[in-house]
C-alpha cells in the first residue's frame, strides 16, 4: 500500500472550508466544526490539514479538565505549562495570535461534560483571532446548537459522507500497488458501507493476496469468498 492521501470528496470539503475560514476578516467568527461517523477519516483529514496549515492539534480525551485542556494545548505550542488557567490562557493566546496557527480540537465530543471547557475554547477563538476547528461524531452539531455563544461562532460545517463509489476508485488507485477489478471494488465499497477506515483495511488485504500470486490486476473470482475485514458494521 501506498502512503499517500486520497483526495476524496470529504478532503476537498473540508480543503474549501479552511480556505474560507483563513481569508475571514478578523471580525468574523472563524469556527468550524467537522463531524462524522467513526471511520469517514476525520483523523486522517485533519492529520493532512495540519501539515499542510502548520496548525496546532490536540486531541481531546475523557479526563480532560478545562486545566488539562489548556495544558495540552500550550505543550502543542512547544511552551511549559504554569499552575494557573489565566496564565496558560494568556500564553496560548498570545501564542496563537502571534503565529497564526489555527487550532484543531479532535475528540471534542468530550468537551461537551464541562461548560467551562467550550467557553474556554470560545474563549481562545475571541481573543487569538485564528481559526478554530472542533472535530467530533457525527450529531455533536445538534448538540452544540443548544449552545448559542458557541454555535454562532460556527462559521463552517464540514460532515464528512460515507466515501461513494467514485470516492473507492479514487481510494484505490491512489493507495494501492495493484489494479483492483470494478467488481471486487464494488464489493469492497459495498460491504465497507461507505467506511474509508475499512475500505483501507479490505485493499490492503486484496493487496496482499494479489501480490503473493504474483497478480497485476485483482477480481471477486480470484478474492472469492475470503473476509475482507473483521466486520462491516460502521460505527
Amino acid at each position: 500500500m501506498k502512503n499517500q492521501l486520497a483526495k476524496v470528496k470529504n478532503i476537498r470539503k473540508l480543503s474549501q472550508a479552511y480556505e474560507s475560514l483563513a481569508q475571514r476578516d478578523i471580525n468574523i467568527p472563524r469556527m468550524g466544526l467537522i463531524s462524522g461517523f467513526s471511520g469517514a477519516g476525520k483523523s486522517q483529514a485533519i492529520g493532512w490539514l495540519i501539515s499542510q496549515v502548520d496548525g496546532v492539534l490536540v486531541r481531546a480525551n475523557a479526563c480532560w479538565t478545562v486545566s488539562s485542556m489548556l495544558a495540552a494545548i500550550v505543550v502543542e505550542i512547544g511552551t511549559t505549562p504554569v499552575s494557573r488557567n489565566a496564565l496558560m490562557l494568556k500564553q496560548i493566546v498570545d501564542s496563537l495570535a502571534a503565529s497564526r496557527r489555527p487550532l484543531i480540537i479532535d475528540e471534542c465530543d468530550y468537551l461537551l461534560r464541562d461548560p467551562r471547557m467550550v467557553e474556554t475554547l470560545r474563549d481562545i477563538h475571541d481573543l487569538a483571532g485564528v481559526p478554530v476547528i472542533m472535530v467530533g461524531m457525527e450529531g455533536i452539531e445538534k448538540k452544540l446548537a443548544h449552545r448559542k455563544q458557541l454555535s454562532r461562532r460556527i462559521s463552517q460545517f464540514i460532515e464528512f459522507a460515507p466515501l461513494d463509489l467514485e470516492d473507492a476508485e479514487t481510494l484505490a488507485e491512489t493507495v494501492c500497488e495493484v489494479a483492483v477489478a470494478p467488481d471486487l471494488l464494488q464489493k469492497i465499497h459495498k460491504d465497507a458501507r461507505g467506511s474509508i477506515g475499512l475500505m483501507i483495511v479490505g485493499l490492503a488485504q486484496v493487496e496482499a493476496l494479489a501480490k503473493t500470486q504474483q497478480w497485476n490486476v485483482i477480481n471477486c473470482q480470484q478474492w472469492g469468498n475470503r473476509k475482507l475485514f473483521l466486520s462491516a458494521k460502521v460505527g
